[in-house]
């Protein structure tokens, strides 16, 4: 009897985590196809990278690290015109950018440090619901306009995909996912593997409608190490860029932020407060490595994922087990590129779909941090700070949607070739607000 429990148990972690290298994938491998980087050194990066992570933070914490959407401007900049991954243009900008991401990953490393002598206490006093909350439905709304935009209309747009393919494709995806969250029995296997079933019925759907093209995928390599002179021939032209450091390391700077309205989100969904135990320094040291890692092995920058969040707060697991797990197989599917290569042939508009539920989760669980957190909305204090942060978080990412739409910068806050991050503005300003504005004294009165 023993052995058919733990038979159940080791298959209901797989699937887990499987579930969760799917949650992270689309967006993960969008990146490096964007910036000419290659798709299995960012998987593999990305898996190391985690599992990096899972020690750092003691095995406590259930965060992901996929590749940063915020360095991406520079990304692309840096490896602009790099042509085939392989050749010799591509290996040296593939030399700069390297030693760049290093080097952010140096920084975050550097912050981890100091956030140790600060002590969590004074940084909790920056995060209090008022300002975690908002922060994390801004996360969520910013990433949904986008994924429509990129996953389920971007290739009507740019490839003359029939649109009807595409949105029929991402609704029956979200649809499943819902059907399955809502009708499964509590403690039945379904329950805990909504998203995963969306993908399956989505993919299966794709294939009938004809949205996926196996003619164009190219199945001649089988593992990463099979061409170690193409993939990772860029370490003869290692080289400290002035330029491309200066455009990518200050970025590590603004995702400082990012990172912790993340771990404040994860913290929220887990009902853990990760600030405390394992400690914010120690999730920003296997931030830091992590982003390191990927540096060293010619990925993107690593970051914590809010999409594995809104599988936790989904699927109600917070087992960081299971992520360590996921982390393991992404480093399979970056390892054995043949295997990647199939996962890769997933339609945007699947992935799409999912995130549909996916980002609305993340959203939902800010409102449950204002929630939770007894947020008085008589209070002026408290209504000016979650309305700056949400007007500011979500107008600017609505502009930086447009500038991705027009290939137009004007749009986004840039310093230089760097944009800043909505979400980053809005997080210094909803910090800076509640430090400053002094809450209604007779709301003070009332409560002593």
């Amino acid at each position: 009897m023993g052995k058919t429990v733990n038979e159940r148990f080791t298959l209901k972690t797989a699937v887990l985590s499987f579930q969760h290298m799917f949650a992270m994938f689309g967006a993960t491998v969008l990146v490096p196809i964007l910036a000419g980087m290659s798709i299995s050194v960012a998987l593999l990066s990305a898996g190391l990278g985690t599992i990096a992570f899972y020690f750092i933070t003691k095995k406590k914490v259930p965060v992901f690290l996929g590749s940063s959407f915020a360095f991406l401007p520079a990304l692309i900049a840096s490896m602009a015109g790099s042509g085939a991954i392989g050749s010799d243009t591509w290996n040296v900008a593939m030399g700069k950018t390297s030693v760049a991401v290093m080097l952010a990953g140096l920084v975050y490393i550097v912050f981890s440090l100091l956030l140790k002598k600060i002590g969590v206490d004074r940084i909790r006093k920056l995060f209090p619901p008022i300002v975690v909350g908002p922060v994390i439905i801004v996360i969520g709304m910013i990433l949904a306009p986008k994924m429509f935009y990129n996953n389920i209309i971007g290739q009507s747009i740019w490839f003359g995909v029939p649109a009807w393919k595409e949105w029929t494709a991402a609704g029956i995806t979200a649809l499943t996912i819902l059907v399955v969250s809502a009708v499964a029995k509590p403690k039945s296997f379904l329950k805990v593997i909504p998203i995963l079933m969306g993908f399956i019925v989505g993919y299966i759907y794709s294939l009938i409608i004809g949205l996926i093209d196996y003619s164009t995928v190219d199945w001649s390599q089988i593992i990463i190490f099979q061409d170690l002179g193409k993939t990772f021939s860029f370490y003869k032209y290692l080289s400290f860029d002035l330029g491309v450091i200066l455009s990518v390391v200050p970025i590590a700077i603004v995702t400082f932020m990012e990172h912790l309205g993340d771990i404040a989100a994860n913290s929220t969904v887990c009902g853990k407060d990760f600030m405390v135990d394992p400690g914010i320094h120690r999730t920003l040291m296997g931030d830091g490595v992590g982003t390191f890692i990927a540096g060293a092995l010619g990925g993107p920058p690593n970051t914590t994922y809010g999409e594995n969040t809104a599988v936790l707060a989904i699927t109600k697991n917070y087992n960081p087990k299971n992520i360590f797990y996921a982390a393991i197989m992404a480093v399979i599917f970056g390892s054995i590129t043949i295997f990647g290569t199939a996962v890769s042939t997933i339609p945007s508009a699947v992935i799409g779909g999912a995130s549909i539920v996916l980002f609305g989760m993340i959203s939902a669980a800010g409102l449950r941090a204002l929630v939770d957190g007894k947020v008085d909305f008589s209070d002026t204090k408290n209504i000016l700070v979650v309305s700056v942060i949400l007007s500011v978080g979500l107008g600017l990412g609505a502009m930086s949607l447009a500038g991705d739409v027009t290939g137009d910068t004007a749009y986004k806050l840039m310093i230089g070739a760097v944009e800043i991050s909505p979400l980053a503005v809005a997080t210094l300003l909803g910090i800076i607000l509640n430090l400053v504005i002094p809450a209604d004294k007779k709301d003070e009165a009332v409560n002593k």
